[in-house]
């Protein structure tokens, strides 16, 4: 084998460890996935939302664009505390609710069940004592999401395709090796 391609094939199979990498990362994807649909693993309980009580002051429209991935859009309410020098507090409604409850919302005074490890998103909106968004919903809305996700992760196409990368990226590491060992060899035999 000519010593230019040899190079060109040292250099190729170089990056096959990324190969060899992929496919248990996308293994682990996949049982993380199925994990956070199992049981109660996609939404936060009860017990571990805040309170954030006061007014609100106003609803606004949020569009994220992230160059790799979808577009991701919600609801951000600013709610005033009712004590006094207390800042503001940005919290995240979902965009499957309606526009017009969000917009609603403007001077009422509202109790919400947030969860601040999750950049404030709310689960429960009450005007009055009236849930206006209910925990029940959005419990289920996180728990169809994820299980939506275990679905596209956990077919057998994505667990082969897992395995190819894997096989794949062991036989480019062991003909790095090899071809290294090769050219090496072939380097000492000429000096």
């Amino acid at each position: 084998m000519p010593g230019f391609v040899r190079k060109i094939l040292i250099f190729i199979t170089g990056y096959a460890w990324l190969l060899l990498l992929a496919g248990p990362g996308l293994i682990g994807l996949s049982l993380y996935s199925g994990w956070k649909a199992d049981g109660d693993h996609a939404y936060a309980a009860r017990e571990s939302l805040q309170s954030v009580a006061g007014t609100v002051t106003q609803a606004s429209e949020v569009t994220v664009k992230r160059k790799r991935r979808a577009t991701k859009q919600f609801y951000e309410i600013s709610v005033q505390p009712d004590g006094a020098g207390a800042e503001a507090r940005k919290l995240r409604i979902d965009y499957s609710t309606p526009q017009e409850l969000v917009g609603n919302l403007i001077d009422e005074k509202i109790t919400a069940l947030v969860d601040k490890s999750d950049n404030d998103l709310v689960y429960e909106v009450a005007v009055d004592g009236k849930p206006v968004i209910s925990y029940e919903t959005t419990r289920q809305r996180l728990q169809a999401e994820a299980a939506s996700s275990a679905r596209s992760f956990s077919g057998a196409g994505t667990w082969i395709f897992a395995i190819l990368l894997t096989l794949i990226g062991a036989a480019g590491v062991w003909s790095n090796r090899r071809l290294r060992a090769a050219d090496s060899s072939q380097q000492l035999s000429a000096a």
